[in-house]
């Protein structure tokens, strides 16, 4: 049972979703 690789994974789409949202309020406050 590898449970750290299913933890990884999960860590990883947390951290793109939240990257993904800061980029796109960056991009939005700065085309205002």
């Amino acid at each position: 049972m590898e449970s750290i690789s299913d933890i990884q994974l999960l860590l990883a789409l947390i951290c793109a979703s939240a990257t993904s949202i800061l980029v796109a309020r960056l991009a939005i406050a700065l085309y205002r």
